[in-house]
Formats: C-alpha cells, sequence, structure tokens
C-alpha cells in the first residue's frame, strides 16, 4: 500500500482495509476527491472519502456496522474501530433542479463516469489501493500550476449547481490559486443564479472561507466577482471593496467571532443589528449573540474617555459577561497595529478584567434575601437594580466583596444617585 504522508495513520490504515475488502469481493474502490486533492499539495487531509463500484446494499452486507447517512446519494458510513468513513457508489447525476439538486441519480459501475460528475479538476482525481492515481481530468496539473478549472464545460458544472462558483472562490483563497479564464468567465456569467442558493450553503462556505488562511483574498474575490450581489446572504461588491479586508488577516482564525465581527465592522453593521442579521444568515443564536456582543463592546469603548473609560469596560463585563470581554480584548490586541491604536489601552483594561472579584449576583458574598432583610423590604425590581450597583461598586474596588463591607455600603449607595443608563430612581 502507498504512503499517505499528511493523512493521520490509523485513518489510512482502516480505509485501507475497506478498500480491501470491497476489492477482495469484486468491486472497484478508491480514495477520492478532497482527500487526494490535499494530499498532493501536502495539506492536512481530513476525511479519507472512498468511493465504490458496489451497490449500496452492497457496501451494507459487507460491514458489520454501517450507516445509511445518504442512502439516496448512494453513501453509506462505514463504521470501523469506532472511526467512520464514508463509501459512496460510484454515480452520475441528471436534470438539476432549483440550481443545486439533481433530480436523478443512477449508479453506476464506472469510476471514470462518476469522476466526470464532479466540480473542479483537482477534485476529480481518484488514488487506488497500491497508490496509482486515475486523473482523466488533469487535475494533478491543474495542481502543480494552481489552477481552479471545472470538469468538461464550466457553464454547465455550474448551472448544475450554482453553489461551486462560492466554492471555486473559496478554493481559490484558501489554496492561494486563480481560475483558469473561461472557467472565471462562465462564473462571472452565471452569478445571478446564487439567489437559488439556500442561505445555510451560502454560510457555510464563508465560514471556511473567512476562518481560513487568507480571508482579504477571499473578500476581494467576493467583490471582484459580484457573486452575493444578489444572494440570500447579501453582500455588495462596493461594501466588500471598502470593508477593509486586511484587518482578518490580521485576526487569529479561532474564536471565529473575531474574524466576523471585523467583518461586519468594515460592512457597517452595528452592534445593535449584528445579532439578527447573523441569525438570518443561519448562524446559531449562541454564535450571532456573542459576535454581537463584541461588537457593542466595541462601540461602548470607542466613545468612552478619559476617568469614565474603566466604569464603561466594568460595566461591558457585568452586561456581556468574562468570555465576551477577553474576546473582545484578543480583538483588540490583534488589531491595535492595524487600526494604529496604542496597546497600552487594552493592557490596562486587562488588568482591570483581572482585578474584578465577582461578574454575576451569584458570586457576590451577600444574597438578594439578606439586603432585602437588612433594608426590611419585599423583593421587588429595586432588589435587582442595588445588587447590580453593589457588583458595580465591588468590580471597581469601591466596596469589597465581602458580607459586611457589602452590608456597610448599601446605604451609602442608595444615598447616592444610580448613574447607569436607564436607571430610575426607587
Amino acid at each position: 500500500m502507498a504512503q499517505w504522508k499528511y493523512a493521520d495513520p490509523e485513518e489510512v490504515r482502516l480505509s485501507a482495509e475497506i478498500l480491501r475488502t470491497l476489492e477482495q469481493a469484486g468491486h472497484t474502490a478508491c480514495w477520492v476527491g478532497g482527500c487526494v486533492r490535499d494530499e498532493l499539495i501536502g495539506r492536512p487531509v481530513n476525511d479519507m472519502d472512498i468511493a465504490t463500484s458496489a451497490r449500496p446494499e452492497e457496501v451494507t452486507e459487507l460491514f458489520a456496522r454501517t450507516v445509511p447517512t445518504g442512502i439516496e446519494h448512494g453513501t453509506v458510513t462505514v463504521v470501523v474501530e469506532k472511526i467512520p468513513f464514508e463509501v459512496t457508489t460510484f454515480r452520475t447525476e441528471t436534470d438539476y433542479k432549483d440550481f443545486r439538486r439533481p433530480d436523478e441519480v443512477t449508479f453506476v459501475r464506472s469510476l471514470d463516469e462518476d469522476l466526470q460528475r464532479r466540480d473542479f479538476t483537482m477534485n476529480a482525481i481518484a488514488r487506488k489501493l497500491g497508490g496509482e492515481y486515475v486523473d482523466p481530468y488533469g487535475g494533478r496539473a491543474d495542481l502543480e500550476l494552481g489552477v481552479i478549472r471545472c470538469v468538461g464545460e464550466a457553464r454547465e458544472r455550474f448551472r448544475e449547481d450554482a453553489l461551486r462558483m462560492l466554492r471555486g472562490v473559496r478554493f481559490a483563497c484558501v489554496f492561494g490559486f486563480d481560475f483558469e479564464p473561461k472557467t472565471w468567465e462562465a462564473l462571472l456569467e452565471l452569478r445571478g443564479n446564487m439567489i437559488h442558493i439556500a442561505a445555510e450553503r451560502i454560510r457555510a462556505e464563508l465560514e471556511k472561507m473567512i476562518g481560513g488562511p487568507n480571508p482579504a483574498e477571499g473578500l476581494r474575490l467576493m467583490a471582484q466577482s459580484a457573486l452575493l450581489a444578489e444572494a440570500k446572504i447579501l453582500m455588495k461588491p462596493q461594501a466588500l471593496e471598502q470593508a477593509r479586508p486586511a484587518r482578518l488577516d490580521a485576526l487569529p482564525p479561532q474564536p471565529a467571532e473575531l474574524r466576523w465581527a471585523a467583518l461586519l465592522q468594515g460592512l457597517g453593521v452595528t452592534g445593535g443589528e449584528a445579532e439578527n442579521l447573523l441569525k438570518s444568515w443561519t448562524f446559531s443564536g449562541g454564535f450571532s449573540k456573542s459576535a454581537a456582543a463584541l461588537l457593542r463592546i466595541d462601540e461602548r469603548m470607542e466613545a468612552a474617555g478619559g476617568a469614565e473609560t474603566r466604569l464603561v469596560f466594568i460595566r461591558c463585563v457585568l452586561d456581556f459577561g468574562r468570555k465576551a470581554a477577553e474576546t473582545w480584548l484578543t480583538y483588540r490586541f490583534a488589531l491595535a497595529e492595524a487600526d494604529k491604536l496604542p496597546a497600552a489601552r487594552f493592557e490596562q483594561a486587562a488588568e482591570w478584567l483581572a482585578a474584578i472579584p465577582a461578574e454575576s449576583p451569584r458570586e457576590l458574598a451577600l444574597g438578594g434575601n439578606d439586603i432585602a432583610g437588612q433594608l426590611n423590604r419585599a423583593p421587588g425590581p429595586w432588589l435587582g437594580a442595588l445588587i447590580r450597583r453593589l457588583l458595580e461598586a465591588a468590580a471597581l474596588g469601591e466596596i469589597a466583596n465581602e458580607r459586611e463591607a457589602l452590608l456597610a455600603g448599601i446605604n451609602r449607595l442608595l444615598a447616592e444617585p444610580d448613574t447607569r443608563e436607564g436607571a430610575r430612581s426607587e
């Protein structure tokens, strides 16, 4: 068996066992697609996907544990020693509907027919158990040239599945490749078909692009192609050109909120708008809220000045949580050079954060019932407002987070006006 340099040795061994079992049963079997491509260009190989002439039911009969993950499209997940491998029957696809899904999938016995249906030449390379390659469309040569080229006629491939255009842009920016001229011309001609692609599929491609090694190049290509000018995730080319894409390159890929916040900020999206916008782009509620919190903190800190800066930051921590504040600090430290801002300002905020003794009511050394008993008042909205003021005072170091100190500070706080925005007198 030929060696793989960039794949996990255990996954290579187990997937090779699957190929061997299929071949011993009289079927053709090979590795195909992304794993072969990534091995050839020296990138880490993730999924060892397998294609075979065996029908799904034949695959199921050969292995002890299988899962029919995509049986209608010929995909069976074979689980070996708790590791899943996708095994897909050779197939052809015809009469695509909605510019995305084929009306008809036909299982075939020919590897060449299966490779013919694939999107780009670099993804239409198969590798057999002995190490030999099956490459009828020149994918290896295109990888060496750094070229994105469709299998066959580019217009046909993009009419079949409009998402392939966005995948091509993603591959170009992640791998540092260029489009073959006819493939690029077809993309420009058919980009309007992106309106038919669901937002969640677009979002998944954008996540890989923004989280990749060269997000700024991705935004440049997105602006140049105007690929999302009419799509369900709308990004106008003019806005992308002005979005300061270089800031994304200055940020680490994780947590993902960093680069998405920078992109939204460049597009002129405010923290108040960000959460609903990201949800409409099918991001999870948690991610949308987290990215919006980062922008809200940044906006508040941008508006703060002088002696109020510490108070504003403390309130951000109490409003959005320590994790959000830490993410904001990561954001600002990474962008300090790009935005020409002094890092010392953020170093001071990091010190303030480290000194906060309590950031939620449950971390205070004094409970709500104790406060109500001390004042001989029934609990009500006033109690939550007072606990918040105690938290602020403790976070600012004005009152120690100790029971007696907090009790002693209650009367003083009640005698002072509540300066929080929107606070009402009791």
